[in-house]
C-alpha cells in the first residue's frame, strides 16, 4: 500500500500536478490503563509532493477528550512517534477511548488531517483511601475523650476501588483497643483512662479489594484528658489542750470526721491545719476552701493552711464552745474532697477575778466593838468553769494576832479583834484611820491578781460648830492690785476633834459675772483672781462660809467681809471722737478758731480740770495752739501763726496734729503715775491764690463752647466715636462743677474772714449788733464775662457768763479767764472787753432765709 501511495506521488510529480501530504499510521494496539510512561502508542509517517516540504512538525488538533497525555514525538525524516506522557494518568474507568486527529501542512499551502483512535484497556487497580488516610507517608491525627463510652465510633475510614469491587477493612495491631467494621468505622472497644500509660495509639488502617490488592494509611489516636475524678485531701490538723501540741493526720478517702481541741484565747493567725491536694485527673486548678458558717477560721486558698481569725473566748456572749468546718480542695468543675473538723474549745484561766468593790470603807462612831466585820470582799471569776477564788492579806494591820483579822469559817470577812476607842490614845496616835489590803487570786499559783483595798476609820460626833474668830473684816485693796493680791485672812475654830479641820468658800458677795476674789479652802486667805476697777464696784461685801469635816452632817459658820476698793489713777482720758478733720485757707489770721474745733476729752477716774494738753507731732512751723493748754476738757484749737505759701517759705499742706491728753493738771501738788491719752486733727490748708477755673458746669452768658470733629469713620463703626463723645462730655462737665466749687468755697471764705476780723471789735454788752451793709453791693470777677454779687450777713449775741478758769493767750502772752462749759473768756485786764469767737452762718445773696452753704470736710 506505501509503494503503491509512493508512486502515486511519482506519477503526479511527472504529470507536473502537485500532490496534498499523506499519513501513513501504524497503531501498535490496545493500550493498557497502567502502561508507563513514554510508552509508543502509534507511528505516524507522512508523505509529500516532490519539491516540497512540511511547515512545521504535525499538531494534534480536535482532541476527545480535550486533556490528554499523548504527544508526538520526531524520529527520522518524515517519521513521527505518539508517545505516553503519563499526564493526565490513563484511567479507564474515567476514558476508555481517545480519539486524536493529526494534523499537518506543507510549504505549498497544502494540508491534510488524520484521526487516530487510541482504545484503553482496564486492568486490576489497588484501592485508595479518600480523605487524609490518602496521603501517603503521613499520619493522620485525631483526638478523642478518655471517657469515650465503648463502641462508640471515633473516625471512619472511606475507601474506593478503582473497578468498583467490594473492600475489606482491617486494623493493626488488634490488640489496640478499637475495631473496625465493613465500613471502615472504627469504635472503641475498650474503657479508656488517660491516668494510665497510654495516652495515644498508633494504628495502621488497611483495605484490601477482590484482588488481593490493598491501600493502608496511618492513624494516630490521642487522649484527651477528661475531669473525671474526685481530688484526694490529706491533712495534719494541730490539737492544741492545755498548751500541748499534738498532730492528728487524715485524709479525705477515710471519710471521718476530725476532732480537733483548741484552748481558748490562742494567737489570732495561729495555724490550726495544714492540708495538701492531689488530682489524678492533673489539671492544674486545685484550689482550697473552708465550709464553716463561723467566721473563726479561714483557709490559704493557694497554700492549704488553716489560720484563726478571730479570737477564741468561751466567755464571750454567744460564743459555742463547739465549732464545725470542713476543709475542702476543689478543681475547676467543682470536684471535690472534703475533710469534716469537729473544734471544741477547752477554757483556761484568762480572766482575773473581778470584785463588787475595789474600795471598802467603813466608819465607825467613837467605838467599834470586838468581832465586829468592818468589810465583806466579794469577788468573782468568768472563766468557764469558774476558777475558785482565794483571799490573802498582802498589807495593813490584818492577819493573825493583828488589829483585823479574816473571818475562819469566810476568809473574804475581815473583822475586828478588839475594841476600838476614838478617844484611845493609841487610836489618837495612830490617826484613826487604818487601810489594808487584800490580795484575790483564782489559782494557788497565783497568774491573776486583783487587790481590794479596805479603809476602817473612827469618826468622832460632830458635837460642835465652827466658829469665827470675828464676824465681821474689813479689808482694803489698791485699785491697780492685780492677780494672786492677798487682801486678807479670816480664821475660823472648831473644838471637835480633830481641830483645825475646817474648809473655807465664798458663798455671796462677789457680784461680778468675772469673780475677782478667792479664798484658799483651808487657810482662810482671801486673794484677787484679776485686777479690781474702782468705776465699776468700790465696794464688795463677802460672805465666808466656814465647814467642819463632818461627812454626814457637816457644821457651818458665816463671816461678812468687807473689801474697799481704793481709787487710783489707772485709766487714760479719751476723746470723743478721737480724729477731727478740718479745712482752712491759707489767709487765716492769727487766733482763729479753726472752724470752731473744740476738743471734747473725759478722764473716768479724774476731774475735767485735771486734763492738760500738749501737741506731740505735726505742728510745723508751730502754727496751732490748743487753747487752754489745761484746767478745760473742751479746749479750742486757733492758728497761732499765720501761713505763707506765696513766699515758698510754706511747702506743707496738710498737718497731721497729734494731740496728748495728760491728766496730771492737779490743782496741789502732781498726780502719781500719770495717764495719758490721744487725739488726731489733721487740717488741710487751701491756697487762695490759686486762680479759679475759667469752666463750670453751669452754663455762663458770653461762654460759647464749640466742639469739632472729622467724620472719619465708617457707618458700621458708630459706636466708637459715641461711646468716646460720652466720656468726654461727662469728664468736662466733672472738672467744670470742681472748678466751680473750688471758686464758690475760696470767695465765701475771703468774706467770711473780713466779716470775722469787724465782729472781733468789741461791742456793749447785751446788744446784737450786725456786720456788713446789707446793702452794699460786692463785686467779685469769676471769669472775663460774668460778675457775681455777695451779700454777707452776721449776727452776734454776747451773754453774760460766769468765767471759771484762767489760762494765758498764746499769741499776745496776756491773762484771760474763760468758762469751762462754754468756752466763753475775756481778758483778766480788760474785763469790758470780750474775747469769745461767736459762730458765724453764712447767707447767701438771694435771701436771708436760705440755708447756709455746708462744705463737706473730708475724713
Amino acid at each position: 500500500m506505501l509503494s503503491s501511495r509512493f508512486l502515486l506521488l511519482l506519477l503526479l510529480a511527472a504529470s507536473g500536478v502537485h500532490a496534498a501530504p499523506s499519513f501513513v499510521v501504524e497503531n501498535a494496539g490496545p493500550l493498557l490503563e497502567n502502561a508507563s510512561d513514554h510508552t509508543r502508542v502509534a507511528t505516524v509517517t507522512i508523505s509529500l509532493s516532490p519539491h516540497t516540504s512540511l511547515l512545521g512538525d504535525p499538531v494534534i488538533l480536535n482532541a476527545s477528550p480535550t486533556v490528554h497525555p499523548f504527544v508526538l514525538s520526531h524520529r527520522s525524516s518524515h517519521l513521527w512517534d505518539l508517545l505516553l506522557t503519563g499526564a493526565p494518568k490513563l484511567d479507564f474507568e474515567v476514558v476508555a477511548l481517545y480519539s486524536l486527529t493529526i494534523y499537518a501542512k506543507d510549504n505549498q499551502g497544502a494540508t491534510a488531517a488524520q484521526t487516530i483512535l487510541v482504545q484503553i484497556e482496564d486492568v486490576n487497580e489497588p484501592p485508595d483511601f479518600i480523605g487524609p488516610l490518602a496521603q501517603k507517608n503521613q499520619v493522620t491525627e485525631i483526638y478523642i475523650r478518655e471517657d469515650t463510652a465503648h463502641g462508640v465510633i471515633i473516625y471512619r475510614a472511606v475507601a474506593k476501588d478503582p473497578e468498583g469491587a467490594m473492600l475489606e477493612y482491617s486494623i493493626s495491631p488488634e490488640s489496640s483497643g478499637f475495631t473496625i467494621d465493613s465500613t471502615g468505622a472504627i469504635s472503641t472497644a475498650t474503657d479508656l483512662d488517660f491516668e494510665s500509660d497510654m495516652r495515644s495509639f498508633s494504628l495502621i488502617i488497611k483495605v484490601v479489594d477482590p484482588g488481593g490488592l490493598f491501600a493502608t494509611g496511618n492513624l494516630k489516636i490521642f487522649l484527651i484528658n477528661v475531669n473525671d475524678k474526685d481530688p484526694t485531701l490529706a491533712c495534719s490538723l494541730f490539737n492544741i489542750e492545755n498548751g500541748v501540741l499534738s498532730v492528728l493526720s487524715t485524709n479525705s478517702t477515710l471519710h471521718h470526721k476530725v476532732n480537733l481541741t483548741l484552748d481558748e484565747e490562742i494567737p489570732v493567725g495561729k495555724m490550726i491545719a495544714m492540708c495538701q491536694a492531689a488530682d489524678d485527673d492533673n489539671l492544674g486548678d486545685l484550689t482550697f476552701g473552708l465550709d464553716t458558717v463561723d467566721d473563726y477560721f479561714a483557709v490559704d486558698k493557694e497554700k492549704g493552711t488553716v489560720v484563726t481569725t478571730t479570737r477564741l473566748d468561751v466567755e464571750k456572749t454567744g460564743f459555742a464552745s463547739a465549732l464545725f468546718f470542713s476543709i475542702k480542695a476543689c478543681d475547676g468543675d467543682q470536684r471535690c474532697a472534703e475533710i469534716p473538723v469537729a473544734t471544741y474549745i477547752h477554757g483556761i484561766n484568762d480572766n482575773p477575778p473581778f470584785c463588787d468593790q475595789y474600795l471598802i470603807r467603813y466608819t465607825g462612831k467613837e467605838e467599834i466593838a470586838k468581832d465586829t466585820v468592818v468589810a465583806k470582799v466579794s469577788c468573782h471569776d468568768l472563766d468557764k468553769p469558774p476558777d475558785t477564788i482565794h483571799y490573802a492579806p498582802s498589807s495593813g494591820p490584818v492577819g493573825s494576832g493583828r488589829l483585823f483579822e479574816q473571818v475562819p469559817d469566810a476568809k473574804n470577812f475581815i473583822q475586828v479583834t478588839k475594841e476600838l476607842d476614838y478617844e484611845n490614845p493609841e487610836m489618837v496616835a495612830a490617826g484613826h484611820i487604818y487601810e489594808m489590803m487584800i490580795s484575790v487570786f483564782d489559782d494557788l499559783h497565783p497568774s491573776h491578781t486583783v487587790t481590794v483595798t479596805i479603809l476602817v476609820e473612827i469618826a468622832p460626833d460632830n458635837d460642835f460648830s465652827p466658829k469665827f474668830q470675828e464676824l465681821h473684816y474689813a479689808f482694803s485693796v489698791p485699785e491697780t492690785s492685780g492677780a494672786f493680791y492677798k487682801v486678807g485672812q479670816v480664821t475660823a475654830i472648831d473644838e471637835d476633834h480633830p481641830p483645825g479641820c475646817l474648809t473655807y468658800k465664798i458663798i455671796s458677795g462677789d457680784i461680778q459675772t468675772v469673780q475677782r476674789f478667792w479664798i484658799h479652802p483651808f487657810s482662810g486667805v482671801i486673794e484677787l483672781t484679776t485686777q479690781p476697777d474702782y468705776e465699776s464696784v468700790r465696794q464688795y461685801n463677802l460672805t465666808v462660809e466656814a465647814v467642819d469635816c463632818d461627812r454626814d452632817h457637816p457644821r457651818t459658820a458665816l463671816a461678812t467681809v468687807t473689801v474697799d476698793i481704793e481709787d487710783e489713777n489707772d485709766e487714760a482720758p479719751v476723746c470723743t471722737p478721737y480724729l477731727y478733720t478740718a479745712i482752712i485757707s491759707d489767709n487765716v489770721i492769727a487766733g482763729t478758731n479753726v472752724n470752731g474745733l473744740r476738743l471734747n476729752c473725759h478722764d473716768r477716774d479724774s476731774q475735767d480740770f485735771e486734763m492738760r494738753f500738749e501737741m506731740a507731732s505735726g505742728n510745723e512751723n508751730l502754727h496751732f495752739q490748743l487753747d487752754p493748754t489745761r484746767g478745760s476738757n473742751t479746749p479750742k484749737l486757733i492758728v497761732k501763726n499765720p501761713f505763707n505759701f506765696d513766699s515758698g517759705a510754706e511747702l506743707q499742706q496738710r498737718y497731721h496734729l497729734v494731740v496728748h491728753v495728760i491728766d496730771d493738771n492737779l490743782q496741789y501738788g502732781k498726780a502719781i503715775k500719770p495717764r495719758t491719752g490721744t487725739a488726731v486733727i489733721d487740717i488741710y490748708v487751701m491756697k487762695t491764690s490759686t486762680p479759679p477755673s475759667p469752666t463750670s458746669s453751669e452754663q455762663r452768658k458770653g461762654l460759647t463752647v464749640v466742639y469739632t470733629a472729622i467724620n472719619t469713620y465708617k457707618s458700621s463703626d458708630w459706636y466708637v466715636p459715641f461711646v468716646f463723645t460720652l466720656m468726654a462730655v461727662f469728664f468736662v462737665g466733672l472738672v467744670s462743677w470742681m472748678c466751680f466749687l473750688l471758686w464758690r468755697y475760696g470767695s465765701i471764705k475771703s468774706k467770711s474772714q473780713r466779716v470775722a476780723k469787724e465782729g472781733s471789735k468789741p461791742k456793749p454788752n447785751g446788744m446784737k449788733y450786725v456786720v456788713g451793709n446789707r446793702s452794699e453791693k460786692e463785686k467779685n470777677v469769676i471769669t472775663e464775662t460774668r460778675n457775681k454779687k455777695l451779700e454777707v450777713l452776721t449776727e452776734t449775741t454776747v451773754y453774760e457768763t460766769v468765767f471759771d478758769g484762767e489760762a494765758i493767750d498764746p499769741v499776745s502772752g496776756n491773762v484771760y479767764v474763760y468758762n469751762s462749759r462754754t468756752g466763753a473768756r475775756k481778758w483778766k485786764t480788760l474785763e469790758h472787753q470780750e474775747a469769745s469767737f461767736g459762730s458765724i452762718n453764712f447767707l447767701s445773696e438771694a435771701s436771708p432765709s436760705e440755708e447756709s452753704i455746708s462744705l463737706k470736710i473730708p475724713q
